[in-house]
């Protein structure tokens, strides 16, 4: 996928959930919470570097991993949680991040 593709119905779905007040919004949190468990320990630790900001040449160093794999598990990530661009992933993230909290707060 290349980012002068048009945008997805997916991405414009997640567009449309960020301005509804929050019920959307907590819906996609949900969503990704759920995708969250497919992933691997590996993709994972990947996700959250990304999420931080950092690098794929940077991540590789941490994680003490080649450039290659830490971009295979980056593609994995994104089509596993259905997000086109680093941008989408952070608000994938953000979105889970407060639907987590909003779940443990009303326990």
């Amino acid at each position: 996928m290349s980012f002068m593709e048009p945008a997805t119905p997916r991405a414009i779905q997640f567009g449309a959930t960020l301005t509804d007040g929050g019920g959307a919004y907590h819906s996609r949190g949900r969503e990704i919470m759920a995708c969250l468990g497919k992933l691997t320990t590996r993709e994972v630790d990947v996700l959250v570097l990304l999420v931080a900001g950092k690098g794929s040449k940077t991540i590789a160093c941490d994680l003490g991993i080649s450039f290659k794999t830490v971009e295979c598990h980056r593609a994995r990530v994104m089509e596993k949680l259905g997000c086109a661009g680093l941008f989408e992933l952070g608000r994938a993230w953000e979105a889970a991040v407060l639907s987590n909290r909003r779940k443990t707060a009303t326990r």
